[in-house]
């Protein structure tokens, strides 16, 4: 599967979000079921989609397509380990407040809560911002990939670094949503 043709957009590794809605907006009118088209071909749209919407799977997407996947297995780049110990204090902290709140049993005690679970919401939307300043590092290397002054090894590091952030943004989101 081709997902940038698909999608009808040139295979690149920098696309904006909004690019990326409109051509499937613009092939969804095509095969949408409810337009006469195919189910099959609707999901596969759905599919190229959710692969080019995410950075990392759609560097390891472009990857495949010129022949030069790499191993997706390994660890994360020295320097985003002290941002996994921070994310991971951060989403423990949440977990704990998120126990105390569910644990309360009067108004009172979630009253009292409020400060600290104030507090720990701003060190989640902290966290979250570190980590969207990370992604948008690892996504600035986007066009060195493209030209090949970034090795395929490396670009493969990229990808499995985007993976990792892409997974705390999403657990400090939702202890976020929790807090609220």
């Amino acid at each position: 599967m081709d997902a940038f043709e698909i999608l009808g957009i040139p295979r690149t590794l920098v696309i904006s979000e909004e690019m990326l809605r409109a051509a499937f907006r613009e092939a969804g009118k095509q095969v949408h079921p409810d337009a006469g088209g195919d189910e099959a071909d609707f999901a596969r749209l759905q599919q190229a989609f959710a692969t080019l919407t995410g950075p990392s799977k759609r560097l390891k997407h472009w990857l495949t397509l010129r022949g030069e996947a790499g191993d997706d297995r390994g660890s994360i780049a020295p320097e985003l380990m002290d941002l996994f110990g921070q994310v991971g204090t951060v989403i423990q902290r949440a977990d704990a407040i998120v126990r105390k709140r569910d644990e309360a049993r009067s108004a009172l005690v979630l009253a009292m809560l409020e400060g600290e679970t104030q507090s720990c919401r701003e060190a989640v939307e902290a966290a979250i911002s570190q980590v969207d300043a990370a992604l948008a590092a690892e996504t600035a290397v986007f066009p060195a990939i493209e030209s090949g002054e970034v090795s395929a090894t490396q670009a493969t590091r990229h990808a499995r670094n985007l993976a990792f952030l892409e997974k705390w943004r999403a657990n400090l989101q939702e202890r976020f949503a929790r807090l609220l």
